[in-house]
């Protein structure tokens, strides 16, 4: 009996390393509306705002992250690149950003915003509760030496698969 099992184990040990290593199994296609931008304003492939045209329509999303010694590494905003190539800097989410993070964003807009934009600061979205309808993105250019100049940095978070064709931003 011993010796039987001793044969049915030697063949199956012999069968086990014959036999191809699996391949792990391919990883689900990933949404683009979740993962670290959650707390952004807008998410990929939305149109950033009215009217809805393709070239408006969000295809990447960085992190504009603080290397300010009083706020290392905190998320301060969002880059916004739109299909068009032009890039949009937004604040997160209302409930995400702190008073500090508010001046560090103002900051970059006021230094990045576009001649033809008016206002270098963010405004409220609303007033005493009242919403104000400002708008909450601004055309920036962010030259090449801004970044360290204002102590941050973009981090990749979220980006359109190149290759393939944008929806309707109808929908």
């Amino acid at each position: 009996m011993l010796l039987i099992a001793g044969f049915l184990l030697g063949a199956l040990q012999s069968v086990v390393a014959q036999a191809p290593p699996e391949a792990p199994p391919p990883m689900p296609p990933v949404p683009l509306e979740n993962g670290a931008c959650l707390d952004s304003l807008r998410a990929v492939p939305k149109v950033l705002q009215s009217p809805a045209a393709r070239s408006s329509q969000i295809v990447r999303i960085d992190e504009v992250v603080s290397t300010a010694t009083m706020m290392p590494n905190q998320v301060i905003g969002f880059l916004y690149t739109t299909a068009d190539g032009s890039t949009w800097l937004g604040q997160r989410s209302l409930q995400y950003i702190s008073p500090a993070s508010a001046g560090a964003v103002n900051q970059i807009l006021a230094s990045t915003h576009m001649p033809n934009e008016n206002v270098s600061e963010f405004p409220p979205e609303s007033r005493y509760g009242v919403p104000t309808r400002y708008p909450r993105f601004f055309q920036v250019r962010i030259a090449p030496g801004a970044m360290e100049a204002l102590r941050f940095r973009l981090q990749p978070c979220v980006a359109w698969p190149p290759g393939r064709a944008l929806p309707d931003p109808m929908l």
